[in-house]
């Protein structure tokens, strides 16, 4: 008899529909919202091209504080609040990263040229046309060339940033807060350089010369960092 009761307990609890979650409470929703706008605004004015590199990276520092400062403004209330009800917000998955810029963070070769090899100029012959065997009809032999420099320059992390698109900039700040944030939570990844496949230079000719030059993407880096958050 038990064994049937535990039997019917068991079927109507396979019947039973999983219980439903609760609905999202709107205090949480406001506030989360709120701080999802903030974020957006202040990363762009953070990368606006007036913005100086340095100054960017400092505003990136002190981004959390920022948000909640902002947010709790708006909606009266204090950041402990924001931050607490933010802790309860639905994750909402987002992708970032930093682009052709992740040899700055990565420590790739700022500036300076790609490579250090030297080469001398194919000289053009110095003999007269129709030059008879005399030497008065020859000029003389000029001295061999200097080998000159063959390196191209790489740019600067203040040059990348000054040319970089305002997408590209807003990705980098994004990028730079959440590595540091105490908001969201964070997993980092790398994926090598396009350019180079991932070995940090390029076999290339220069001048009929071959030699092996620091990746114009990368400088040297290989890789580009990616970030998931939430």
């Amino acid at each position: 008899m038990k064994s049937l009761a535990g039997a019917l307990l068991l079927l109507l609890a396979a019947q039973d529909p999983e219980p439903r979650q609760p609905p999202p409470d709107p205090f949480v929703v406001k506030v989360s919202d709120m701080v999802r706008a903030r974020i957006a605004s202040i990363v762009s004015q953070a990368s606006g091209s007036k913005v100086k590199f340095e100054d960017a990276l400092a505003r990136a520092a002190k981004l959390d504080e920022e948000i909640l400062a902002e947010s709790a403004q708006k909606l009266g209330l204090s950041p402990d609040e924001v931050r607490e009800a933010w802790k309860k917000r639905e994750k909402k998955p987002r992708k970032t990263g930093f682009g052709d810029g992740s040899w700055i963070v990565l420590g790739g070769q700022d500036g300076g040229l790609d490579s250090d090899v030297k080469g001398t100029p194919v000289q053009d012959t110095t003999d007269l046309v129709g030059g008879g065997p005399s030497i008065l009809t020859r000029r003389k032999k000029p001295p061999p060339p200097e080998p000159v420099p063959l390196g191209k320059p790489l740019k600067t992390k203040d040059e990348w940033w000054a040319t970089s698109t305002s997408t590209e900039r807003a990705a980098y700040v994004e990028s730079e807060w959440v590595r540091k944030s105490s908001l969201v939570e964070m997993k980092e990844e790398t994926k090598k350089c396009p350019t180079c496949s991932g070995k940090g230079t390029v076999a290339i000719k220069r001048g009929g010369i071959g030699l092996t030059a620091v990746c114009s993407r990368c400088h040297g880096a290989k890789d580009d960092v990616l970030l998931a958050w939430d």
